[in-house]
């Protein structure tokens, strides 16, 4: 009964020692997710290649019937370049530019132009993230205020200005050049500082 045990013993060892050089080959045979990704990529990589040096050997091909030639000699040589005598003159069209059709661009009749500096400081008592429009709508009221018109169009280069140093930490005062048009709109772009 001792033999028996001891053949069942090693018999369930060997077949455990089976199995785990089975489960190691399975696991080796699968390959990982992101594996099977990689080798999809390189395949359709060389797929294109190929698909690529087809399409240059028939353009290659058919340059050569267009000059008379086998399809080897439409090649370009090793350097790349072809003989000057092989080099059909490329020819040059000239395009006419269509007219330039200008519109006719309306002059503002400006009524009332001044140089302002306005400040910026009380834009910091909003929260960080803020500031910059805050800072904006500041120089919008002041100039509604001061040039007496609803109507307040801000150039982008004083909004450069402003935001130059980020949205948390706009300038605390600029200079602007506000004109007034018959319409009463109110321009301002940057002036120059002091």
């Amino acid at each position: 009964m001792a033999e028996t045990s001891e053949k069942t013993a090693s018999v369930s060892e060997a077949s455990v020692k089976m199995k785990g050089a089975a489960e190691k080959k399975e696991h080796e045979q699968k390959p990982s997710p992101i594996a099977v990704k990689r080798e999809l990529k390189v395949e359709e990589k060389a797929d294109e290649k190929t698909r690529i040096a087809g399409a240059l050997k028939k353009s290659a091909a058919e340059a050569a019937k267009d000059a008379g030639k086998p399809a080897g000699a439409a090649a370009p040589s090793a350097g790349g370049e072809k003989k000057p005598s092989e080099q059909k003159p490329v020819e040059k069209k000239e395009y006419k530019k269509p007219a330039e059709q200008k519109p006719e661009e309306k002059k503002r009749e400006i009524v009332l132009e001044r140089v302002y500096t306005v400040p910026l400081v009380d834009a910091y008592a909003k929260p960080a993230k803020k500031r910059a429009g805050r800072a904006v709508k500041i120089l919008r009221e002041f100039l509604s205020r001061h040039m007496h018109a609803q109507n307040v169009k801000i150039d982008p280069k004083v909004n450069e200005f402003i935001e130059s140093r980020g949205a948390t930490s706009p300038a605390k005062a600029v200079r602007v050049n506000a004109s007034k048009d018959k319409s009463g709109l109110v321009w301002a772009g940057l002036a120059a500082m002091k």
